[in-house]
């Protein structure tokens, strides 16, 4: 009898505490919730799918290829090398495209905002 209670109290701290019961994503739903945040940014930035994944340095590439990374971590947990895969760079550039993006939102509300509205729409 003493178990069957147990087993309740455990259920019901489970359903009770959102922390504990955070859905675990394989990795091909990971890559799928990746490329639906690429094109997301795209429409959002007004930029192609193949220029935010290419070479090219130009203003408005680097904020939506930035952004990306940043809600691909934030949002789908993939490592940083299998972000870096996704667009052809190494972690090293994912670590500093996060990083850039997280300083930017502190000082500059649109980024703050359209992390927020990225953040409700996904």
């Amino acid at each position: 009898m003493l178990s069957m209670i147990t087993n309740k109290a455990k259920q019901v701290n489970y359903w009770a505490m959102p922390s504990i019961r955070k859905q675990k994503l394989s990795l091909k739903e990971k890559q799928t919730m990746a490329n639906e945040i690429i094109a997301k940014v795209c429409i959002r930035y007004g930029v192609s799918n193949e220029g935010i994944r290419g070479k090219k340095r130009v203003g408005m590439l680097i904020m939506a290829r930035h952004m990306s990374m940043y809600l691909i971590r934030t949002r789908a947990k993939l490592t940083l090398k299998s972000i870096g895969d996704l667009f052809g760079r190494d972690h090293t550039t994912v670590i500093n495209a996060i990083k850039s993006i997280k300083d930017q939102s502190d000082v500059y509300y649109s980024i703050n905002e359209d992390i927020q509205n990225f953040n409700n729409i996904l």
